[in-house]
């Protein structure tokens, strides 16, 4: 069954960015994303400050904004690693960019100018690529004084070239999000090289997405835990609010007498009947790159069946990869078996420009989930949080700051299931 083909919804309203000075994103370092990237001081208009509806200029963003056919507008920043056209691989098209480390300090920034200033305000970048090694991958957007938005995502080894959905996870100054006119790629690959190593990535189709028009977060509960059921459910029907459990079907018990921490059968189909959204994993739980090809089809395919029959799929099928973690027997199984499915490591993304890497934060704690909650409020977008064992402490005091800030933040934050977000928040 292929189930990759999706309809293009309408994009949303802007994201008012007014007022967000030097702030990074839950969790987020600012080392790899220093002031020497950006190409003036502090300060700038600020382009952000009401909420209106999209532009036609905005519509036409949407979708492929550089396809790197042509790379004369891409040059490395400050001679800080290389650009190099690669016919190899391509995403679309004859050609993709291949991005080489420099050779101090093992990482690459290459930017280019916008033809004339675009307006961001209401949608997202994102990139097709992949990569030699795992890596965390930034894109920047800047004014005209070096003040910058930044989306970032993870790239994972060996896979075929294939969009990944950004997620803004810094933002620096007051940029002015109606006049952007640099966008720059930065990859650090943790040590120094020139290429001459195998340190490489390649990417193509730079392209934006749309933001929806109020803020989205998702519940989400992984590895199917018995905690889910104890500790979760009865916290998370406190508020009301809808919630996703990925199983690993292999690993679910008969009946509470079998030992395991896992969820019974009949939990699951309580969480089923309290409005909960069942999900699949990889039936015995190990991550992708422990998988052997001739393991994957039946791991991944199977739970797939498994909520057909069960009838947890009348929404759609939908798959979350342990870990976050993939490889390209793994995700193309799970294109052709699942309608969404979840790995990466940001939150605010956009509309999914691919719906088979939807990303998500996973095991928030302490107040992190809060703040989390709080920044996609303020900057927009789509955040997925995930949680995997529910031991007492920073685990559940992360749970319990999320419910209360999605409470907090009612009205201004939607909480939708991933039923929702395949039918209205895929962008193809």
């Amino acid at each position: 069954m292929d189930r990759r083909t999706y309809l293009v919804t309408a994009t949303g309203t802007v994201v008012a960015l007014a007022g967000c000075s030097e702030m990074g994103g839950p969790g987020e370092s600012d080392n790899e994303t220093d002031d020497s990237a950006s190409n003036g001081t502090d300060g700038g208009d600020d382009g952000g400050t009401d909420e209106t509806e999209n532009s036609d200029s905005n519509g036409e963003l949407l979708g492929t904004y550089d396809d790197f056919e042509d790379l004369e507008p891409w040059r490395a920043f400050q001679d800080i690693g290389a650009i190099e056209a690669d016919t190899g691989q391509s995403y679309d098209g004859s050609q993709s960019a291949r991005l080489l480390p420099g050779s101090e300090d093992g990482q690459v920034r290459v930017r280019r100018e916008t033809d004339e200033p675009i307006d961001v305000r209401d949608v997202a970048p994102g990139l097709a690529m992949t990569a030699s090694d795992d890596g965390m991958v930034r894109i920047q957007l800047q004014d005209e004084d070096g003040d910058y938005v930044e989306y970032s995502q993870q790239v994972m080894s060996d896979m075929p070239l294939t969009r990944h959905n950004f997620g803004l996870t810094r933002v620096r100054g007051e940029p002015n999000l109606e006049e952007v006119i640099v966008l720059q790629i930065i990859r650090w690959f943790g040590q120094s090289g020139d290429g001459s190593s195998g340190q490489e990535m390649w990417v193509d189709d730079f392209h934006f997405v749309p933001k929806p028009d109020t803020p989205k977060v998702m519940l989400q509960f992984h590895g199917g835990y018995e905690t889910h059921y104890e500790e979760a459910m009865p916290r998370v029907a406190q508020y009301d609010f809808p919630a996703t459990v990925f199983v690993p079907t292999d690993r679910l018990r008969a009946d509470a007498a079998v030992d395991g921490d896992r969820l019974t059968e009949g939990q699951v189909e309580e969480l089923a009947s309290n409005g909960w959204t069942i999900g699949g994993q990889t039936a015995n739980a190990a991550q992708a790159g422990s998988i052997g090809e001739d393991q994957a089809e039946e791991l991944v395919t199977e739970p797939a069946e498994w909520l057909d029959e069960q009838g947890y799929a009348d929404d759609g099928r939908f798959f979350a990869y342990p870990g976050s973690q993939y490889t390209e027997p793994v995700y193309e199984l799970v294109q052709d078996n699942y309608d969404l499915a979840f790995a990466g490591q940001t939150q605010s993304q956009g509309y999914a420009g691919n719906p088979h890497l939807c990303s998500v934060v996973s095991n928030p704690s302490g107040d992190e989930g809060a703040s989390l909650v709080e920044w996609t409020a303020e900057m927009g977008g789509i955040t997925s949080i995930g949680f995997y064992q529910l031991q007492e402490g920073e685990a559940i005091s992360g749970l319990e700051s999320t419910l209360a800030a999605l409470e907090e933040y009612s009205g201004e934050v939607d909480v939708i299931t991933p039923g929702e977000m395949a039918s209205e928040y895929v962008y193809e």
